[in-house]
């Protein structure tokens, strides 16, 4: 033990020599730098003890000239360490070895003055001589208070101060030299033994310390790197939906168009493949959109209020026919009374229930698909439950039904379609609504799906048609865009003649730019002026976004009515729409599209534009 504690005693020595670490030289910094600190006041109690022992020495032991002489020194070496105390405790001082090494040296300088007292213990009567090692005994006590946070600053004090006045008592050869000497050397031992103990404590927090900190900069450093590569992955998904919905759109809408023409039984037949495909192409981007969206954190749900009657029975429609033609029997049951307003994300609400009721027919090959609605009347939350005659889920494969790109069932049984993002996905949405997906289902008898969503009530708006239509799905067009006029600025041939077609057909003419420069140009023209712009963002020259803002700006200037401007974009995301709403645009619409999708919007913004004309 005792051979231990010297090779640590040797160790903390040898730390102000040699070459070390970065990390050992900080927590080397930082113990003395609390000596320093320590040194100031420090410092100056132990001036003015130095006067009180000095007025009690002069005459009496020492000669005056010696004792002034004594503490003139003892009080120039004090103001001394104050002042390097001071110097070198100012912010962004760097420290370093040789900055340890003037501490440590002018410890040393002012412990042997005090040590050069202790040397007159060797003459003095029995009385002054203990009051002197007394004296000493408390100084070296009252330093240990500042100087243990470090074992060679206490050493550096400490020994020369004692050592003086244990050999001048071993010369006395007194009763006095056989308790003081003694007492003087274990107060020693022991004062350096705490130091070490406390030496080695502030050391380990120090290590600590430094090991937190590099842990929240590795941290800091990690989620930079994190964030870094989300924005990478956000914009690499934004430019390859773009990239991937612009051709997609021409060949729904090339499809779409080829449909309307008259054309024999096997060329209709291949149209619909076409389309069918593309369709489905296009639901599985949109999955693994959505997956991406949920993973890096930016699944957004917006705040709209909705009619839950008007949803429950658009989907009912759809999925109606599509159950009747796989010969299925599909029966809705809404339990909620009278009509019910709630805020929420609609669009969102019906993706959910998309998956499940898509899910339910494809998986049910004969029997019953049923869509319940209630509302829970304990917290208000809207329950729709979706069941199925179908096959059911087995026990095992019910635990990771909603684990992304996974399917349950055997292999042989089961439909490849589709990614196995679907509930995964319908699930993130019902959660980010407050409420879940929960599944029951019992294999050979069928399977019944439970969507929660609370959403709070909205107020009956006083007109409903405040309330955007549901354009999803085709429905009837409404008629009252015949006759307008529309200008497109849209730089892809292709899909400036599906919109053109898609317009034209309904009686609408347009008039095509190719870029955001031109639209602005043709848009504040005072001669033939358009009644609606239908803006892509993505051009040459310049984008839709400046485009719209120069309409607004020109509009402000010269006093024109405000014409509104539809975007119509392959980037379909939430902060996509979020950046044509800021730059002054009033809908937006993704690509691909229908024409009834297209026509219909078309409509509502041009009775908006009329009823506000009428207004004025």
């Amino acid at each position: 033990m005792k051979r231990r504690w010297r090779r640590s005693w040797v160790r903390r020595w040898l730390r102000l020599r040699g070459s070390r670490d970065a990390r050992a030289e900080q927590r080397l910094d930082a113990q003395w730098r609390l000596v320093w600190a320590h040194s100031r006041l420090g410092s100056l109690a132990a001036s003015l003890f130095a006067v009180l022992v000095a007025v009690k020495l002069r005459d009496e032991i020492a000669p005056a000239w010696a004792v002034d002489a004594w503490l003139v020194a003892k009080l120039g070496v004090a103001g001394w360490r104050t002042w390097l105390a001071w110097h070198y405790g100012r912010p962004g001082h760097e420290g370093g070895r040789r900055w340890r090494r003037d501490a440590a040296l002018w410890l040393v300088i002012d412990g042997a003055v005090w040590g050069v007292a202790g040397c007159l213990a060797a003459t003095a009567p029995v009385p002054l001589a203990s009051l002197l090692v007394a004296s000493l005994a408390g100084v070296s006590c009252a330093a240990t208070f500042g100087l243990q946070i470090s074992l060679p600053a206490t050493a550096a004090y400490i020994v020369p101060l004692l050592t003086p006045a244990v050999i001048a008592l071993i010369l006395r050869g007194d009763d006095l030299a056989w308790i003081g000497a003694p007492g003087l050397i274990l107060l020693t031992i022991l004062q350096l033994a705490t130091a070490a103990r406390s030496d080695r404590r502030q050391s380990e927090a120090l290590l600590l310390a430094q090991q937190a900190e590099a842990l929240a900069r590795e941290k800091e450093e990690a989620l930079k790197l994190a964030l870094r590569q989300s924005a990478v992955k956000t914009q690499f998904l934004a430019n390859i939906s773009h990239e991937l919905r612009t051709p997609l759109h021409g060949i729904l809408g090339i499809a779409r168009l080829l449909r309307l023409d008259r054309l024999d039984a096997a060329a209709l037949h291949r149209v619909e493949l076409i389309e069918s495909s593309g369709t489905h192409l296009l639901a599985l981007i949109n999955d693994l959109l959505d997956i991406s969206r949920v993973e890096a954190g930016q699944f957004a749900i917006r705040s709209e209020a909705f009619e839950l009657g008007a949803q429950i029975e658009h989907l009912a429609g759809v999925y109606a026919a599509r159950a009747q033609e796989k010969g299925l029997v599909f029966e809705v049951s809404n339990r909620v009374a009278g009509r019910r307003w709630l805020i929420g994300d609609p669009a969102r609400f019906r993706q959910v229930l998309h998956n499940l009721l898509g899910n339910a027919i494809k998986f049910t090959e004969r029997g019953y698909v049923h869509l319940g609605v209630e509302i829970d009347p304990a917290d208000q939350a809207v329950h729709c439950i979706v069941s199925d005659s179908g096959r059911g889920i087995a026990l095992e494969d019910q635990s990771h039904i909603f684990d992304a790109f996974r399917q349950a069932g055997p292999e042989p049984l089961q439909p490849r379609e589709g990614t196995g993002l679907g509930l995964t996905i319908a699930r993130d949405i019902a959660r980010a609504m407050g409420g879940d997906v929960t599944l029951q289902s019992t294999l050979g008898v069928g399977t019944s799906l439970r969507f929660i969503a609370r959403l709070p009530a909205a107020p009956e708006p006083a007109d409903d048609a405040a309330q955007l239509p549901v354009v999803d799905e085709v429905d009837a067009v409404p008629g009252s865009a015949r006759g307008r006029s529309a200008l497109l600025a849209e730089d892809d041939d292709v899909n400036a003649l599906i919109a053109a077609a898609y317009l034209e057909r309904f009686g609408v003419a347009v008039d095509r730019v190719a870029n955001g420069a031109e639209a602005v140009d043709a848009a504040l023209r005072r001669d033939a002026r358009p009644d609606l712009v239908l803006m892509d963002c993505r051009m040459p020259v310049m984008d839709g976004y400046e485009a719209t803002r120069r309409i607004r700006a020109g509009e402000a200037q010269g006093g024109l009515p405000r014409l509104p401007v539809i975007a119509l974009t392959a980037t379909a995301g939430d902060d996509d729409r979020r950046l044509c709403l800021d730059a002054g645009m009033d809908d937006f619409l993704a690509k691909p599209y229908t024409g009834d999708q297209l026509v219909r919007l078309v409509d509502l913004w041009l009775q908006r534009q009329a009823a506000r004309h009428g207004a004025g």
